[in-house]
């Protein structure tokens, strides 16, 4: 394709990505990496860096969008933060001194056993429909370490693999039994953490498209403002009976891949 369609191209899909972030939590390397592959037919290392450096205006973007409407918990997002910003350093350290394919069938397997505890605080949060979640968690000891570990396997995820790490972070923030809102809000800024410091890597090993980059970020930030905004006009109640079992769903299928692939 000429350039003028490429780069109206990447806006489009950067914006629908965009969108889907603010709209459902994560950092969009689900999305981002799969359209630059398959589409723009972009070699996976670059696709992957690409898909990096969109993560973090995206997250930024939404993170903002979603402080302004209340769906973001500083404290929490902290936690898992430096969890992710560590583990992603030795992710990518580790990937050139352990297999990758064991790694990635361990995560497969935590990742059904995140899906059965999700079930578990979905079960839970049901009981009562009135008060589904907290609006604020108040960390203890526990809740601290667990969002240490749980930021800490996203970080590790994003440094083997390139991902931005969603599923622990998304499964550990709905355990910790926030708001569906808050826990989509949290996780994006949780995720901004994972990309900058995969990117980082990245960029020493020279792989990286700085247009491919820039289009593709301007589309996604732009979506990711709108997607929270979007996210406050559906009734809290329907957003907690339809956000578990999705997420729930999704990490399975993940886990399915992980173990198979």
């Amino acid at each position: 394709m000429d350039g003028v369609t490429l780069f109206m191209s990447l806006l489009f899909f950067g914006f629908i990505a965009g969108c889907l972030v603010g709209l459902f939590g994560g950092g969009g390397g689900f999305y981002f990496v799969p359209v630059l592959s398959l589409v723009f037919q972009v070699q996976p290392q670059v696709a992957v860096a690409t898909s990096l450096a969109a993560i973090i205006p995206t997250t930024i973007s939404a993170s903002i969008s979603h402080f302004r409407q209340g769906n973001l918990d500083f404290g929490v997002g902290i936690v898992f933060g430096v969890g992710g910003l560590i583990g992603a350093w030795i992710g990518a350290y580790a990937s050139s001194l352990v297999s990758a394919s064991l790694l990635q069938k361990a995560f497969g397997v935590f990742m059904f056993l995140m899906a059965l505890q999700m079930c578990l605080s979905a079960r839970k949060r049901m009981r009562d429909t009135h008060r589904p979640g907290r609006a604020q968690v108040r960390m203890s000891g526990l809740k601290i370490l667990l969002g240490l570990f749980l930021g800490f396997l996203s970080g590790v995820m994003a440094g083997l693999f390139g991902l931005s790490g969603t599923p622990p972070v998304i499964a550990g923030l709905y355990v910790l039994n926030l708001p569906v809102n808050m826990v989509v809000g949290t996780s994006v800024f949780v995720l901004f953490f994972n990309a900058v410091s995969g990117l980082a890597g990245h960029l020493l090993l020279g792989q990286f498209d700085w247009t491919l980059a820039f289009f593709l970020s301007l589309g996604a930030g732009a979506g990711a403002f709108w997607g929270p905004i979007w996210l406050g006009r559906v009734r809290a109640s329907t957003l907690e009976r339809v956000y578990g079992p999705f997420f729930i769903l999704l990490i399975l299928i993940f886990g399915a891949l992980m173990i198979l692939r």
